[in-house]
């Protein structure tokens, strides 16, 4: 019997170690890329109890346990060293010690793949943008780093026989790309191009050797004299601690080798920046390539510090979506550069870039079809100087090539291609001054127009 209480009180000590534990060793630093919450308050501001008290509470708890970390950290190491499985669902264990990330494993398997009719939307809303850029006078280009798993799968783990479709969405939009006229960096071809393994083993990004790489193909691309860095002192470190490395292993997983280059900064940072993972950057003091606007994700970290010494201005921003007619009217940047990885660039057809749709000329209209096509008009979420004037057009109406036309009143314009078969004109507020606004949406195929819907809208109807 005494064997059991002390088996019993052992097992309660230990279950309430993590508890008991927060009143001198909390967890105050978390792995994951977010804030840690705060104790909540037994009271609200206005001095009413706090219903949502113990879910709060279980969320904080969650977060700040004693030991958590090292805790989760031994969990891993034995279901990776045991398993060879992560216990992360937002990693994929791989072999050797390979990591990736698990939102990259439908691309990897040619699962949902985008159809052509999508593939054409996200070149056709790219090439509007390129359009605006450019009629604005400035320069564009596009770049997407490719997943780690689109150019090093070998080490993905047994998910090989279950691959439905080699091609990607990336190598299905790089020719459509071309044909509409938007300069791309094809940062792809150029790493299949290399025999050397560019990206990190547990991180979801290039090394900085692949980082200088991409950087040098941007540049080459706008066509701007830049440094390559290619005479570079360079040293290697095993100081890395990857992204995926932390998620899974916290602080405790094996750093690994990295590229370190002897770079010169030139800029200098003009607001408060506490690292490169900051949403908003601004720089200033780089060589004379005039300003430049880049929209950009994580990728970008290890760009910034090279891009930057090229240009005398730049502002790098995260947000999304972009807001790139704002941007670009308060800072009429010289040069604009899109970066989004692969994994994320149907944003580009679900979230458009927020500018003042294009106008367009339209040849003779064939005629009007009857047909189920939706029109709406609200003010943007995003931004309240617009309106979205958006809808669906019936898909038997629309070829893989059909692009959507919106007339409002007297003007007509290019619309955003949405999803599959949606549309979206963003157009500000104060360039719609008759009411009704009539709209009329139209497809257009061939240079050959056909009205799909036409509506009448008052002012007093339009959703707010």
């Amino acid at each position: 019997m005494k064997k059991y209480l002390i088996f019993i009180i052992a097992c309660v000590a230990v279950c309430l170690l993590p508890f008991a534990g927060m009143a001198i060793c909390p967890t105050t630093v978390s792995t994951e890329n977010k804030v840690m919450s705060d104790f909540p308050s037994l009271m609200e501001e206005d001095g009413f109890l706090n219903l949502n008290f113990f879910q709060e509470f279980e969320e904080y708890f969650n977060e700040h346990f004693a030991f958590r970390n090292e805790l989760v950290y031994a969990d891993a190491k034995i279901q990776t060293s045991i398993f060879q499985v992560s216990n992360v669902d937002t990693v994929t264990y791989g072999k050797d010690g390979w990591l990736y990330y698990s939102s990259t494993l439908d691309d990897y398997l040619g699962y949902n793949r985008m159809s052509d009719r999508q593939i054409y939307n996200l070149a056709h809303n790219l090439s509007l943008v390129r359009q605006y850029v450019e009629e604005k006078g400035s320069d564009f280009v596009l770049s997407i780093p490719p997943n780690k798993n689109t150019l090093y799968g070998e080490n993905m783990p047994y998910y090989d026989s279950y691959i439905a479709d080699h091609t990607h969405n990336i190598d299905l939009l790089a020719p459509k790309l071309q044909e509409l006229g938007v300069p791309y960096a094809d940062l792809p071809q150029m790493f299949r191009n290399e025999e050397e393994i560019l990206y990190l083993k547990r991180d979801s990004h290039w090394n900085m050797k692949g980082a200088v790489m991409a950087y040098n193909c941007i540049m080459d691309t706008l066509g701007y004299a830049h440094m390559d860095y290619g005479d570079s002192p360079v040293s290697r470190a095993k100081d890395e601690d990857g992204d995926l490395n932390r998620m899974l292993y916290t602080f405790y997983g094996e750093k690994e080798l990295n590229y370190k280059y002897d770079i010169e900064q030139a800029y200098t940072y003009t607001n408060d920046v506490k690292s490169v993972e900051d949403a908003w950057i601004e720089t200033e003091g780089g060589a004379g390539n005039g300003t430049l606007l880049m929209f950009r994700d994580s990728f970008g970290n290890t760009l910034i510090p090279l891009i930057a010494n090229q240009f005398e201005k730049a502002w790098f921003t995260k947000e999304i979506p972009y807001g790139l007619e704002s941007l670009m009217e308060r800072y009429d940047p010289d040069t604009v550069v899109f970066e989004k990885v692969e994994r994320n660039i149907s944003e580009y057809i679900n979230m458009p870039p927020i500018i003042s749709a294009m106008e367009e000329k339209v040849p003779q209209i064939a005629g009007t079809l009857e047909s189920d096509t939706t029109v709406s008009i609200e003010p943007l979420d995003n931004d309240y100087n617009y309106y979205k004037i958006s809808g669906s057009v019936d898909e038997a109406l629309l070829k893989d090539e059909t692009d959507i036309i919106v007339r409002i009143n007297d003007t007509y314009y290019k619309a955003y291609h949405i999803g599959a078969n949606e549309y979206a004109v963003y157009i500000k507020k104060k360039n719609i001054q008759t009411y009704p606004a009539e709209i009329e949406v139209l497809t257009k195929d061939q240079e050959i127009c056909r009205v799909v819907q036409t509506k009448k809208i008052d002012e007093g109807e339009i959703l707010q």
